[in-house]
C-alpha cells in the first residue's frame, strides 16, 4: 500500500507540473484577475494599491519560476536523451548480434562477453525507466524507446536472462508489462 500511495503521489505531481507548465498563463491571468477583484473591493488606500502591486509582483514571479523550471527540465531532458542514447549506440551493434545468434528453440549458454552486454543494456533502460517514472523523459521518447526494449525482450537471449535478472528486484521496477504498456 505504501508503495502504491508513493506512485500515484509522483504520478500525480507530474500531471500537476504538466499542467503547471502548459497553461502557466492561464494560471497568472487566473491570479491577475482576482488580485484586480480584491483590489476593487477594498476602498482606494495605500493597502489595496499595496495589495494591487504585490498581486501583480506574485503574478510576474509565478510566471518567470514556471518559465525557469520549464527550462531547467528542458535542459535536464536533452542531457538525459543525449546520455542513453550515447550509450545505446555503443551497444546496438552488440546487441543486434546477440539477437541474431542465439536460436530461439535451443538453449545455448551466453558468452560471458554476450551476457555483460545485455545487462548493461539491461541496466540502461531500468535508468531510462527510472527517469520517465520521475516525469524526466518525455511519453514520445519513452515510447519509442518501449518499442525497441520489446523487441529485443521478446528474444532470446534477453527473455530468459530478463527472467533471471528480473527476479533480482534491482531494475527499479522495470518490468516486461511496463515495457509493453510504455510502447503501446
Amino acid at each position: 500500500p505504501k508503495n502504491i500511495n508513493s506512485l500515484s503521489c509522483r504520478y500525480r505531481m507530474r500531471i500537476n507540473r504538466r499542467f503547471i507548465f502548459r497553461y502557466y498563463w492561464l494560471i497568472a491571468i487566473f491570479g491577475l484577475i482576482l488580485g484586480i477583484w480584491l483590489f476593487i473591493q477594498f476602498p482606494v488606500s495605500d493597502n489595496s494599491i499595496t495589495l494591487l502591486g504585490s498581486v501583480v509582483a506574485a503574478v510576474l514571479g509565478f510566471c518567470y519560476f514556471v518559465l525557469q523550471q520549464k527550462l531547467s527540465e528542458t535542459a535536464l531532458f536533452k542531457e538525459l536523451f543525449t546520455e542513453f542514447n550515447k550509450r545505446y549506440d555503443v551497444l546496438n551493434d552488440r546487441l543486434s548480434v546477440i539477437a541474431t545468434s542465439y536460436p530461439e528453440q535451443e538453449i545455448t549458454p551466453l558468452d560471458v562477453n554476450d551476457r555483460q552486454t545485455i545487462i548493461d543494456y539491461f541496466n540502461l533502460c531500468a535508468e531510462e525507466y527510472l527517469f520517465f517514472k520521475e516525469g524526466y523523459i518525455h511519453h514520445e521518447a519513452w515510447r519509442s524507446w518501449c518499442a525497441g526494449m520489446t523487441w529485443y525482450f521478446d528474444r532470446e537471449p534477453f527473455k530468459s536472462l530478463w527472467a533471471k535478472e528480473s527476479s533480482t528486484k534491482s531494475y527499479y521496477g522495470l518490468s516486461v508489462p511496463e515495457i509493453k504498456k510504455g510502447a503501446a
